[in-house]
């Protein structure tokens, strides 16, 4: 009979980190006109997942309303060529679809993602993941099929702080210097032309 002490041992080795394993710390990567990007390892990825934060003068609601607009990210959104609304699920429940322009030789990329929204007193957070069976792969486009992240606004006086954290498996190989463009210089031009955007 095992005693109720190794009873406890076996279930905190069961659910420690060295078995389920868990992300690395968050490293700052750039800091730069008011904005940060940082980044950490993710377990069982050879692909880094990434944060950046940035405060702007604008209320909540106009820069959720920018970010909230799919049908609009081919106009201001890096890399992003194309982008619309497969599915109104639900009035805060979407599915979107998107076309990540990649440089020559790689193929570019796209993805289906659900976008739920949810909001309250001071915050408003976008969910994102990614889902399948909702549109056909195209021969011209490697499917990313793991994705996941949020952009979340929480209102601090006349200003909103802003955050977007994102993770993506981009399938198939990439050079180095290529997906570090997408986890640090991309969030980081996404959040100029975002803060441009709002504040004019």
């Amino acid at each position: 009979m095992y005693s109720i002490k190794k009873i406890f041992l076996l279930l905190f080795i069961l659910t420690s980190s060295s078995v389920f394993g868990e992300n690395g710390p968050w490293k700052l990567e750039k800091n730069e006109e008011g904005i940060k990007v940082y980044t950490r390892t993710v377990e069982g990825e050879d692909i880094r997942e990434f944060k950046a934060l940035m405060t702007v003068n604008t209320p909540r609601k106009t820069v959720a309303e920018i970010v909230v607009n799919i049908n609009d990210y081919p106009n201001w959104y890096p890399d992003i060529t194309k982008a619309n609304i497969l599915k109104k699920v639900s009035a805060n429940e979407f599915h979107v679809y998107n076309v990540i322009d990649l440089p020559w030789p790689a193929t570019d990329r796209d993805g289906v993602s659900k976008m739920t929204i949810i909001k309250d007193e001071n915050s408003t957070t976008i969910k994102i993941k990614s889902i399948s069976g909702v549109k056909a792969v195209e021969d011209e486009y490697i499917r990313i099929t793991n994705s996941y992240g949020f952009w979340k606004f929480t209102t601090k006086g006349d200003q909103t702080e802003v955050q977007f954290q994102y993770f993506a498996s981009p399938a198939g190989s990439l050079p180095d210097w290529m997906i570090n463009m997408f986890i640090v210089d991309n969030p980081f031009q996404t959040f100029q032309i975002l803060k441009e955007k709002v504040e004019g």
